[in-house]
């Protein structure tokens, strides 16, 4: 689902899991980090700082974890995309549609953890309150920062 479209990014929410509430990918056509365009920088910096007001406004998120690695378009033999993730950490439980999340390995490196079924962060969410999420998120996009679309 489509967050934020712009002219060097877009931003699409991760409805088929909620595992870190806010979770989002920042993504554009690009093969690599040294294609972008200055502008492309500005406008990704712009995104990321609107993200972080959000999921902090929305959701109490305390810190953020954006990363870029590409690393499964090289070993798949796939096209490569430049793309950040975009996960929010919570320190403190959050208290959602009457539901307790609690980012379980808060302070450490949540893919280290993702790749245990025992261990992984698990997404308590329906697919119904995942929309949900996505839409206070939609609306609060973008209410501050005049993020050209």
């Amino acid at each position: 689902m489509e967050l934020y479209k712009g002219k060097y990014w877009n931003v699409i929410f991760g409805v088929w899991c909620q595992d870190h509430p806010g979770y989002c990918i920042i993504g554009n056509d690009k093969e690599s980090l040294s294609d972008l365009e200055p502008e492309a920088w500005k406008e990704l910096g712009k995104l990321e700082n609107e993200l972080e007001r959000v999921c902090k406004k929305l959701f109490g998120a305390t810190m953020f974890n954006f990363c870029c690695l590409m690393n499964n378009a090289y070993r798949d033999d796939e096209k490569p995309m430049v793309h950040y993730h975009f996960v929010p950490r919570y320190k403190e439980p959050l208290i959602l549609f009457n539901k307790k999340y609690v980012d379980r390995h808060f302070g450490y490196n949540f893919w280290k953890w993702d790749l245990s079924r025992f261990k992984s962060q698990k997404d308590p969410y329906t697919e119904d309150e995942r929309k949900q999420i996505f839409e206070m998120m939609k609306q609060e996009f973008n209410k501050e920062n005049n993020l050209s679309v």
